[in-house]
């Protein structure tokens, strides 16, 4: 067989991959373990969440498919933290997990220019440490230019319930141990990290009377742009709050010792912000009772996913811990919880591109770059299946800046920082929250999806039309008037919120914090076809423009370093009075601008002006 592109592993990198591969024109083939089970979802139901909904977001912009899929599949929609400032406003949709999966697997059977293969990779052939074939375990070889690794959880997985622990991949599937072994031979350091998983129970076993209703919204929300149907509230599914209790706390303290995790039959590191259950009793043991979410997981299925009650305790104490839990006295459960142990890299060895800096044409995206999360995937994968053509084209790689994306933020953490636990995305590691938002995706991306070819004539039409009705509604707002005798400024006076006194402008009446702006729609002409998504960007834009102006003065400043390219082929041995330290970094990551080297751990300022030095003395680089 022979492609130009070999994706390994069909999870959410691996078909962003893929897809955005084979819609650049290359022949694709994605091999997975399973032909049916494609982007599945072996934690969590739902895509979204703080920054991660932003994440979707700028996939769709870029010209991915996980947006579109959410949208499709959706159980529930909500907009998070829509009290607090729009730096952090986030969509998160309880998704079908079920139809989600269908949904991709149709796309990927679908696509031109993309074969689906099951089997499992056994190694990638290098010649002259260049890829040049991946090897089937059946003895199959598939020839290819580049290979893109996006195998998840799935390289030498452990399962551990208490003291049980035995060798498996996700929900008992197939684990692999021979591309760990392809990855050490090639002296790529492997890092050993661990995640968890909560049980699901049976929806049809839950007293839900004692549980606190979650609903969704009526609003008009959507990842993708492209998207035009909403789910009404009357037709999503609700999710339910319900409290650990006293009794919960006391079963998994006399319990603690049987927990894999404290027991010491794990000893890799897990997520710091997706606890296990027990870790938040030892660690927050002041607290007498945790939050737990109880969400559906498909319209075919009778199953709850308990989030937020993740735990690698035997299956005699899961069932006393579940039965603690109000409404849970007769639970049944579906699948027990589980802890899972797994390969990944130290990603400082990639570059920003996600291409391995010690391997020509071998690319790795999600979870075996050290992340979390089926959006942080996503986003990776997508980049990389842009990259990977880019290279085989020789044209320069699509490197998002952090000023204007969350994928960005979290490669130039990925490389610069490495990992010491699964990374997941939080809006706290953004500096420019304010200029990455939920509602601009498009006006920050858009152009790059279109010039590697991801966004057709089409979508770029609508979206000429889409930003050209949002700067002349801007401008619109500006002249139209209101008197203080006028119908709206006498309800914004009665309601109280606004004074008007004297004739005032659109423009104006929006300005003011207090002014709910969806009254304004029935009473301002130009505002009355906008989308739900227009309106928000409209109403940042005009409320925020002090905060913006001054975010954007730093975003400039930001990028005069970030444009003091470093020549790659320095040597920095020659480079005088670099800390030992700072010399082996810059051996290692190999930064590519001043500004990328000032953002490594480890590399202090007095290193950066001795490379600055250098760099004019020997390129004469200002």
């Amino acid at each position: 067989m022979n492609c130009d592109i070999v994706v390994i592993g069909g999870g959410h990198a691996g078909v962003e991959a893929a897809l955005a591969s084979a819609r650049m024109g290359k022949k694709v083939i994605l091999v997975n373990l399973y032909k049916n089970r494609i982007a599945t979802m072996p934690c969590n139901p739902s895509i979204g969440g703080p920054a991660k909904g932003i994440v979707v977001r700028e996939i769709d912009a870029l010209g991915g498919e996980m947006g579109r899929a959410a949208d499709a599949t959706q159980l529930q929609a909500k907009l998070l933290n829509s009290s607090r400032g729009p730096g952090v406003w986030a969509l998160r949709f309880q998704s079908d997990k079920i139809e989600y999966s269908k949904y991709m697997q149709q796309k990927v059977e679908n696509q031109k220019n993309l074969t689906l293969l099951e089997g499992i990779v056994k190694d990638i052939i290098l010649n002259k440490n260049k890829v040049s074939q991946v090897l089937l375990e059946d003895g199959r070889i598939i020839k290819c230019q580049v290979a893109i690794l996006t195998t998840g959880t799935y390289l030498s997985s452990v399962i551990h319930r208490g003291s049980e622990n035995y060798s498996s991949g996700p929900n008992e599937e197939i684990t692999t141990s021979t591309l760990s072994e392809t990855l050490k031979r090639n002296n790529i350091k492997i890092l050993r990290f661990k995640t968890g998983t909560p049980p699901r129970v049976k929806a049809s076993s839950i007293d839900f009377s004692q549980a606190k209703l979650e609903p969704g919204t009526d609003a008009k929300l959507a990842f993708s742009f492209s998207t035009k149907n909403f789910k009404p509230l009357s037709e999503q599914v609700p999710c339910y709050l319900i409290y650990s209790t006293l009794e919960t706390k006391k079963i998994i303290e006399e319990n603690l010792h049987k927990s894999a995790m404290y027991s010491g039959n794990i000893n890799s590191t897990g997520p710091r912000y997706c606890p296990s259950f027990e870790d938040k009793i030892v660690r927050f043991n002041d607290k007498e009772k945790h939050q737990i979410f109880l969400e559906p997981e498909s319209l075919k299925l009778d199953t709850i996913y308990v989030q937020g009650f993740s735990t690698s305790m035997p299956i005699d104490v899961q069932e006393l811990m579940l039965k603690s839990l109000p409404g849970f006295k007769n639970v049944v459960v579906d699948k027990w919880a589980y802890a899972i142990e797994y390969d990944c890299i130290d990603p400082t060895q990639l570059k920003l591109s996600l291409e391995l800096q010690s391997i020509e044409n071998l690319f790795l995206a999600g979870q075996i770059n050290g992340t979390s999360g089926y959006e942080e995937a996503a986003g990776q994968g997508l980049i990389a299946g842009i990259n990977a053509v880019l290279k085989i084209e020789n044209k320069e790689p699509l490197i998002l800046k952090r000023s204007e994306s969350y994928i960005g933020v979290m490669i130039d953490d990925l490389v610069n920082k490495g990992v010491n636990e699964p990374y997941r995305l939080l809006t706290s590691r953004a500096e420019y929250r304010l200029t990455l938002r939920n509602d601009n995706a498009e006006i920050r991306l858009k152009k790059y999806g279109r010039e590697v070819g991801l966004i057709n004539d089409d979508e770029w039409k609508k979206y000429e039309e889409y930003l050209n009705q949002i700067n002349l509604t801007i401008e619109k707002l500006k002249e139209v008037r209101f008197t203080p005798k006028s119908e709206l400024s006498k309800k914004l006076n009665e309601t109280g919120q606004a004074k008007i006194s004297q004739g005032i402008s659109a423009y104006e009446i929006i300005k003011q914090p207090t002014v709910d702006v969806k009254e304004l729609k029935n009473q301002i002409e130009c505002l009355k076809n906008l989308t739900d998504n227009q309106l928000q960007y409209i109403v940042v834009h005009i409320r925020f423009a002090g905060y913006i102006q001054k975010e954007n003065e730093t975003i400039q400043r930001f990028e005069k370093i970030e444009k003091k390219q470093i020549p790659e082929n320095i040597n920095y041995d020659n480079v005088e009075n670099l800390a030992t330290e700072a010399r082996e970094l810059l051996k290692k990551i190999r930064p590519i601008s001043i500004g990328q080297a000032s953002r490594i751990t480890g590399i202090n300022p007095a290193d950066i002006q001795m490379l600055l030095f250098y760099l004019r003395k020997k390129y004469n680089k200002k």
